[in-house]
C-alpha cells in the first residue's frame, strides 16, 4: 500500500522556511506520509522581497511533480480575487490546507487521516506544529559551523562573557501594508523594558547588536543611552555578518536575548535555550502569530 504525501510550498526567508519545514516534517512523521518539498514555486513567484531557497537542499525530497506546482499557481490566483478563507479546501480535486490567513496555533491541521494527499501552505510560526518530534527535528535543521572566521571571533566573545543579543528588525525596503502585515516594528518601549530586566539580572552584561544595517543601529542606539555603559558589538550585513544560517548559528551561541518580531531571531534564541538552561530571553509581542512567542520568553 502506497503512502499519502505531503507536498509543502516553501517560501519566505530562512526563519520562515525553518518553520514550515519543522511543521511539515512534523505532520509527515505523526501521519505515516511521506514528504516532499516544492523549493521552486514560492521563489519564482515571489515578485516583492526574491527570497532564495536556504534550507540544504540536500536534505529535502524535492517535488518534481509539475502539476502540484501549477495548481498551486492557478490556486494563487483564485485566491487573490475570490479570498477562500476556509482552511482546508477541494481545489480542482486536490486538497490544500492554507494556514496563511491565521494569526494562531490551529491544532486541527495536525489531523490529517481523513484526507488524501495534501499541499500545505502556509507559515506555521508556532513550536506547537513540531514540538512531538522536536528533538530529530531539530537535529536535522542545527545550523553547521560557519566557514568565515569572522563568525567564530564573535562566538568567543560571547562564550567567554555574559553575552546578550538585542535583535533589532527594521524591515528597509518593505512597504507599510507589508509591513503592517508582520506586525510592525517593535517599540522602543519594548526594548528599554527588555533592556531594564537584563540590567536587572545579568552582571557585567556586554551586548552583541544584530540588524540588517550599521547606519540604522546607531540611530536606533541613540534611543537607548543606558546602553553607553556597556560593552557593544555591532553585527549586520555590512561589517561581514551576511549569511542568514551563519547568524542563526552566531546567536545559538549568545547567552541571553532580546528579540524583534522576526523569525530568524527567533530560531538563534530557540537553538541558544537548548545550549544554555539558565537564560533570560525578551521576545517582542508582536509576531504575526500570537503563538509565536514561548510563554516563558514573554515579557
Amino acid at each position: 500500500k502506497m503512502k499519502k504525501k505531503i507536498y509543502l510550498y516553501l517560501c519566505g526567508g530562512l526563519g520562515n522556511q525553518l518553520f514550515q519545514y519543522a511543521a511539515a516534517k512534523n505532520l509527515s512523521l505523526e501521519n505515516n506520509r511521506d514528504l516532499y518539498i516544492d523549493y521552486g514555486t514560492g521563489f519564482w513567484t515571489d515578485f516583492r522581497d526574491f527570497r532564495k531557497i536556504e534550507l540544504n537542499k540536500r536534505k529535502l525530497k524535492e517535488c518534481k511533480l509539475k502539476f502540484i506546482v501549477i495548481i498551486y499557481i492557478i490556486y494563487r490566483l483564485f485566491n487573490k480575487f475570490f479570498k477562500y478563507k476556509k482552511l482546508i479546501k477541494i481545489f480542482f480535486g486536490y486538497t490544500i490546507i492554507d494556514e496563511t490567513n491565521l494569526n494562531y496555533f490551529k491544532k486541527e491541521i495536525k489531523k490529517l487521516d481523513h484526507l488524501d494527499d495534501i499541499y500545505l501552505i502556509g507559515y506555521f510560526q508556532s513550536e506547537e506544529y513540531f514540538k512531538e518530534n522536536k528533538k530529530n527535528i531539530l537535529k536535522e535543521l542545527k545550523p553547521n559551523i560557519p566557514k568565515d572566521k569572522i563568525f567564530k571571533i564573535m562566538k568567543k566573545k560571547m562564550v567567554q562573557t555574559n553575552s546578550v543579543s538585542l535583535c533589532i528588525r527594521m524591515y528597509e525596503g518593505m512597504s507599510d501594508k507589508a509591513r503592517y502585515k508582520m506586525g510592525g516594528l517593535s517599540t522602543n518601549e519594548f526594548y528599554k523594558r527588555s533592556i531594564n530586566k537584563i540590567l536587572k539580572k545579568i552582571k557585567k552584561p556586554e551586548f552583541f547588536v544584530f540588524s540588517s544595517k550599521k547606519e540604522n543601529l546607531t540611530k536606533i542606539l541613540k534611543n537607548f543611552p543606558i546602553l553607553k555603559k556597556y560593552k557593544i558589538n555591532l553585527i549586520t550585513k555590512d561589517t561581514g555578518f551576511s549569511n542568514a544560517y551563519d547568524n542563526i548559528w552566531l546567536l545559538s551561541h549568545c547567552k541571553n536575548h532580546i528579540i524583534s518580531n522576526s523569525t530568524l531571531y527567533w530560531w538563534g534564541a530557540y537553538f541558544s535555550a537548548i545550549n544554555y538552561k539558565n537564560r533570560i530571553i525578551c521576545c517582542a509581542n508582536n509576531f504575526h502569530n500570537i503563538d509565536t512567542c514561548l510563554d516563558d520568553w514573554k515579557t
